[in-house]
């Protein structure tokens, strides 16, 4: 889940909030199928925690980046 690497308002205690950021995912998810750099992912969860009021720019993201590196992004196709 998504919630357990990146919490940028707090709610990951909070049962009802268990898929907050779900919506975040696909996006994310694109941004390592197309090889996205650590800045740009960091970059995409900067401007996400900013349209959400939070002040993320002097947060490192760089746990989040690593966990989100280690995701097995294998994609089989068949033919």
């Amino acid at each position: 889940m998504f919630l357990e690497v990146w919490d940028p308002i707090g709610v990951r205690d909070a049962p009802a909030a268990q898929n907050e950021y779900d919506g975040y995912l696909g996006r994310t998810l694109e941004l390592l199928f197309e090889g996205a750099t650590d800045a740009e992912l960091n970059e995409y969860l900067v401007g996400i925690a900013d349209r959400m009021g939070m002040d993320a720019s002097r947060h490192s993201h760089a746990d989040v980046i690593t966990a989100l590196r280690a995701i097995p992004l294998n994609v089989s196709t068949t033919h």
